[in-house]
């Protein structure tokens, strides 16, 4: 678990640094270039595990559609908001995740019954508020930096309720890495009609090994490792572990690239995360107690 967040509160430290050299598009596409290369061995090789009667390719279309769209928004953050304020703000995808759930999967619609829930709202909204407020008028973020995060975060929020919804009885990594698959045309074809991509055959091979870290890092071993976390550690614990990312995020980016949050920033930011936490707190409770009223029922 400390290695997947250790890879994913330094993507973005990668991203912001390649904004100086790269456009959006040509990142993104050699990312997922990388990933679906990291990849297609996998799948191919673990094409055999799919269910019978069941169509892997075309049950991941609806997931990696919005996972495509995702990644497009997310790779324009950098070139809009610092580092530190990217990791902060992404942590409201749990709050989306809940919010299409409620849409999407009746059976997560309890959770909207419970007062704690709607404490969690606010101080995720609240937090959210006092970044953005916090951050006008310096370089850390901007009213459209704010409007793409939160774009992709309901992205992602979206993207983890039809992951549950169509690819269940499928394993993570074989789902992932055929969502990954999809996703690699798409943003390589954005690079190629939308992007400046003839620099990078410029660039040295230090650049290319940062692209390749920030791809199999971010996008292949950071999710492999977090979900071999769920499994050993529980969600709860795997889950809350990720709260933890925007304060590394934050540390690593002031002494690497002197990012600096304003008070108000950082007073919104931990409202935010007590937020997202209280919210996870929250859903696993509830969880834990339609378990045991089935397992009493049982018996």
């Amino acid at each position: 678990m400390g290695t997947a967040i250790v890879f994913w509160s330094t993507v973005p430290l990668l991203l912001k640094f390649f904004t100086h050299r790269l456009d959006t598009w040509t990142v993104n596409g050699l990312r997922y270039l990388f990933a679906a290369l990291f990849w297609l061995p996998y799948v191919l090789s673990h094409l055999r595990e799919v269910p019978a009667g069941r169509n892997i390719w075309r049950d991941a279309i609806p997931p990696a559609a919005v996972h495509a769209v995702g990644q497009v928004l997310f790779g324009m953050t950098p070139y809009f908001n610092d580092a530190t304020v990217i990791n902060f703000v992404s942590r409201i995808s749990l709050l989306f995740t809940t919010l299409f759930g409620f849409a999407l999967l009746p059976e997560e619609r309890p959770l909207a019954k419970r007062p704690l829930f709607w404490i969690a709202l606010a101080g995720t909204t609240g937090g959210l508020i006092a970044m953005f407020i916090g951050g006008l008028g310096t370089k850390s973020t901007s009213g459209l930096g704010m409007a793409i995060l939160v774009g992709t975060s309901a992205l992602w929020g979206l993207y983890s309720v039809l992951v549950r919804r169509c690819l269940h009885g499928y394993s993570i990594r074989l789902s992932f890495g055929v969502m990954s698959l999809y996703a690699a045309p798409i943003v390589l074809t954005l690079m190629f009609t939308l992007g400046n991509w003839t620099p990078v055959l410029h660039q040295p091979v230090s650049m290319w090994l940062l692209i390749w870290i920030s791809a199999v890092a971010g996008i292949a071993l950071g999710h492999a490792l977090f979900y071999r976390a769920i499994h050993t550690l529980g969600p709860i614990a795997s889950e809350g572990s990720l709260m933890l990312i925007p304060f590394v995020t934050a540390v690593l980016a002031s002494l690497l690239l002197g990012e600096r949050l304003a008070r108000l920033q950082w007073i919104g930011g931990f409202v935010l995360v007590l937020g997202c936490l209280l919210l996870l707190i929250t859903k696993t409770a509830m969880q834990r107690r339609e378990e045991l009223h089935v397992a009493s029922a049982a018996d």
